[in-house]
């Protein structure tokens, strides 16, 4: 492996000038620079990043908090959107998963600040506000996606899952539904969940419908937690004509079971989810639901770190994401 030694050498250079050239610290003569530069790829030199760190105090790293790695499309979506702009940057990410659990973020953003992180972009869901803008007060630029925190605002990328609940329960009224079951996350303090079952409840209680606790089933928010959720309903014996889902994972499962029990969708059973991953638009019938832009929205939190890293201005960048319906095939 070629050292800085090497490259001296070989562009009859001293190693300050290769220092210096690498790191961009200081005027070097053209000439130089271009025979430093030839040196580098006829030896297919690669910088010590750490070295690198040390003089520029930048690591040209961003550090993601991601809620879970094998959990589906939705932070792979996610990570597409930070890693388009972190990349066009000249930077890369460092990722690492909380599992939507108060240690393992904890920890997991320790790991990410040990790093030396440039800046960083958390999906946290687990952690306290308070202590989440105490991280926001520190000298590393960090912002947060998917929620919004008391005090930081102008560092919160995020989405209106009240008004996208409301949005994909009226749809339902709006077709004439009054018994729509909500298969829903069984996470209590998950905040995504209360704020869906607040816009469940208030679109019921708009329309003059009364919530029934019996028609809410809950479990993981996954595929099978989906379909565990409607086991549930469909054992209680209560009477639906829709089934509105936290996410389209849970949907997926819920759909199954109701098939595997002899439902029809949707001339028995109309289907809403939450979120349009990519699958949606292939099940069997094609699933309408609530678009979450959550890849627009992992570009813009990086925007965002950018503009915060290089001093830029980030306030004309538009935080807030609005849910948008997506009609398909699911709904009768």
């Amino acid at each position: 492996m070629a050292t800085i030694k090497d490259v001296s050498r070989l562009a009859n250079v001293s190693i300050s000038t290769v220092s210096r050239v690498i790191n961009n610290t200081a005027q070097v003569a053209p000439e130089k620079r271009e025979a430093v530069l030839a040196a580098m790829k006829e030896l297919n030199f690669r910088p010590n990043s750490f070295a690198q760190a040390l003089v520029s105090k930048r690591s040209n790293c961003v550090g993601v908090l991601v809620g879970d790695l094998c959990g589906g499309p939705f932070f792979a979506q996610m990570m597409r959107g930070v890693e388009r702009v972190v990349d066009a940057s000249n930077k890369f990410t460092i990722v690492m998963s909380g599992n939507h659990e108060e240690d393992r973020e904890r920890h997991a953003i320790q790991a990410l600040q040990q790093r030396q992180c440039d800046a960083l972009i958390l999906h946290s869901k687990a952690l306290p506000d308070e202590e989440l803008a105490e991280l926001a007060a520190g000298d590393t630029p960090v912002v947060f996606i998917n929620r919004l925190i008391p005090g930081v605002e102008d560092r919160c990328v995020w989405f209106d899952n009240r008004a996208g609940i409301m949005t994909a329960c009226q749809h339902l009224i709006d077709k004439g539904h009054r018994r729509i079951a909500f298969i829903t996350s069984d996470d209590e303090i998950f905040v995504d969940g209360q704020q869906r079952m607040r816009g469940y409840r208030e679109t019921l209680a708009n329309a003059g419908i009364d919530y029934d606790e019996a028609l809410v089933g809950k479990g993981y928010a996954d595929e099978q937690g989906g379909y565990v959720a409607m086991a549930s309903l469909l054992e209680r014996g209560v009477d639906f004509t829709a089934v509105l889902g936290f996410n389209d994972g849970m949907v997926a499962g819920a759909i199954s079971c109701l098939l595997e029990h002899g439902y029809q969708i949707p001339s028995q059973v109309s289907v809403v989810g939450f979120d349009d991953i990519p699958y949606a638009r292939y099940t069997y019938p094609k699933l309408t639901t609530v678009r979450y832009p959550i890849e627009e929205m992992g570009e813009r939190a990086a925007d965002l770190a950018m503009a915060l890293l290089d001093g830029r201005g980030e306030e004309r960048l538009e935080r807030k994401f609005e849910p948008e319906l997506i009609v398909r095939e699911s709904v009768a």
